[in-house]
């Protein structure tokens, strides 16, 4: 009795382990916590992409975090009066994903109605289209009860991330 008991509790315990051990490793898988960094700090590769593609404008923001298991940058920068974004790998300076601002107008049928939904009105809202992996997605700013927000829609509408 007693060590059929034992055997249990060491089940359990090895089952308990195995959850946590998944869990971890399903989190690793997604990005990493950001680590805001200079463009001094940048692989050469990195920061030759980051100076060309930023010409005439300046770099607000630099962010050094993993993605699909790589070091990337992600920078934020305004150039020719709009804001973009990045995504560079540190490898080899690709540029692996973009965002730039767009006018709502632009936006895809779809993506303008659920902004409108979402938000209520389509007054005041900023977008941005983001191409990122191979996948584009469509991000909205703007007031909602009082706070202003941001959603990310795909190009059919719906929700994502």
């Amino acid at each position: 009795m007693m060590q059929t008991l034992l055997n249990r509790s060491v089940i359990a315990l090895g089952i308990a382990g195995g959850i946590s051990a998944f869990a971890a490793g399903c989190a690793s898988n997604k990005a990493s916590k950001e680590t805001p960094v200079s463009i001094a700090q940048l692989s050469q590769a990195a920061r030759a992409t980051v100076q060309k593609l930023t010409t005439g404008g300046t770099v607000d923001k630099i962010d050094r975090e993993v993605e699909h298991g790589k070091v990337v940058y992600d920078v934020e920068a305004t150039v020719g009066g709009r804001h973009v974004e990045y995504v560079i790998a540190d490898s080899n300076g690709e540029v692996l994903g973009t965002e730039n601002e767009i006018e709502v107008s632009q936006l895809p049928e779809p993506v303008r109605k659920a902004a409108k939904k979402y938000f209520g009105t389509s007054d005041g809202l900023k977008a941005m289209k983001g191409e990122e992996y191979g996948e584009t997605h469509y991000e909205i700013e703007g007031a909602k009860n009082g706070k202003t927000v941001e959603v990310t829609f795909d190009p059919g509408g719906r929700r994502a991330r």
